[in-house]
């Protein structure tokens, strides 16, 4: 076992040494892909996953652990160590083609871009890195299942903070921590599982839905930008909790379906003063968070609420924070409209002088997000709907779908995957994504094809 085990590391290691000295296309990397995803998919079939990591200068694979063996493998280790990955997880059902886009991402060091965020951005799900640590959520356990587990327990201990809240009680900071661990992992691990359920329109527990939307949300904005650690949880922290204020706003105020009144208006305008001193008097909150409750509804221009505050500069968070917390609403059904299709969305955020949001945070959360996000439902120009499952990293017009049903609106019996990229014989596009399509009007949850 342990000669099988020596043979994949060196095939990994051998396989990186390749990519690092020649182009994708040559014959010798092409080779390496092929003789590692053998190696990979025969260890597979005996094993839910494969975890190659580093324990000091050894190399561990799930539970067998190699000595400093031979300079190849010194290589091997001092490589994954200048790039800061303690751990490879491989998954079932590794592709060729994506072993052959993982080692030319590692391989890359001039790209100024994380390499999970390149990773998650060229649809690479199943060879993920990480670092050797003890979270409350196992990193092995990754894709859209880990990640709705996360999720669900999240959406339920977001309620539980709120009734704290809202019975007068301090809300409970540790509750609110365990979120955001679970959070941060899941962001850094598999971002592209964890967007892909913040899509979901649901609205029967919108305001714990809004709560743990709006960190995740946030959190990605913030590893986009090289946060992470305590101060990336502290981002989250304060996102989960920006709206707390409005524990105490009544329901008709929140839940009104038309035009609020003056009145109403002053008394939906006061969560946020609200929210800054429930924080603010909670033992252990960070500092981040009542800021952030207090600042989330101000513009770069200072104009919205709450008025007259005098001179100052939008914290960061706060700018993260408002992007996140306006796009998930207005995408997001309500009792008393419909949830807005993401281009729509785009559109109204990203108007001309709109002096609500800070425009190069907003071009950034926009390249983050992608014209079609992973999980949303397209038609293409053939009249075919599927589900598109990976964003093609230079051209976010022409993402990878699933094709769910075939013109006639008849569910397919075998779903295929199209590229909407490759072009065909004659150098032209033979299918292109033309429309998001509501899930609902096709009775279809993204999250069960993915």
């Amino acid at each position: 076992m342990t000669r099988n085990v020596e043979d994949l590391v060196r095939r990994l290691a051998a396989a990186l040494r390749a990519a690092e000295l020649y182009a994708p296309q040559h014959p010798l990397v092409q080779r390496s892909v092929t003789a590692l995803t053998a190696a990979l998919t025969t260890h597979l079939t005996e094993a839910p996953t494969v975890v190659v990591g580093l324990i000091g200068d050894d190399v561990v694979v799930n539970e067998t652990r190699l000595g400093k063996g031979s300079a190849s493998l010194t290589g091997f280790v001092r490589g994954l160590r200048d790039r800061e990955i303690e751990k490879i997880t491989f998954h079932p059902g590794i592709t060729a083609d994506e072993i052959r886009i993982f080692l030319s991402e590692v391989a890359d060091r001039r790209a100024r871009t994380p390499l999970i965020d390149r990773l998650a951005t060229r649809g690479v799900r199943r060879a993920v890195i990480g670092k050797l640590s003890v979270e409350d959520t196992p990193q092995d356990a990754l894709g859209i299942e880990a990640a709705r587990r996360v999720y669900g327990t999240a959406v339920s201990s977001a309620e539980s903070l709120w009734q704290q809240a809202k019975a007068g009680e301090k809300p409970n900071p540790e509750d609110a921590r365990k979120i955001i661990d679970s959070l941060a992992n899941i962001v850094t691990q598999d971002r592209t599982s964890l967007m892909a359920l913040t899509a979901l329109k649901k609205y029967d527990n919108y305001t714990f839905t809004h709560m743990v939307n709006v960190a995740a949300l946030s959190m990605a904005q913030a590893r986009a930008l090289n946060l992470e650690g305590p101060l990336l949880r502290e981002f989250g922290f304060a996102a989960l909790m920006h709206d707390i204020g409005k524990v105490n706003t009544p329901l008709e105020v929140l839940n009104k379906p038309g035009k609020l009144t003056v009145e109403e208006f002053k008394v939906m305008k006061m969560h946020v003063v609200d929210g800054a001193h429930i924080l603010r008097r909670t033992p252990e909150m960070p500092a981040l968070a009542p800021v952030v409750a207090f600042e989330h509804h101000l513009r770069q221009d200072l104009s919205g609420y709450p008025e007259n505050i005098g001179h100052r500069k939008l914290n960061l968070c706060t700018q993260i924070v408002s992007i996140a917390d306006v796009f998930d609403a207005l995408r997001s059904n309500r009792p008393y409209r419909e949830g807005l299709a993401t281009a729509r969305i785009r559109s109204i955020m990203g108007e001309q002088g709109n002096p609500a949001f800070n425009q190069t945070l907003l071009r950034r959360f926009v390249n983050l997000m992608g014209l079609f996000p992973i999980g949303t439902i397209v038609r293409l120009n053939t009249d075919e709907v599927g589900v598109v499952t990976a964003e093609h990293p230079e051209d976010p017009f022409r993402p990878q779908v699933k094709i769910l049903f075939d013109p006639q609106g008849s569910r397919l019996e075998y779903e295929s995957l199209v590229n909407t990229w490759e072009r065909d014989s004659r150098g032209t596009f033979p299918k292109a994504v033309i429309e998001s399509v509501d899930p609902d009007s096709i009775e279809l949850d993204p999250l069960t094809v993915l």
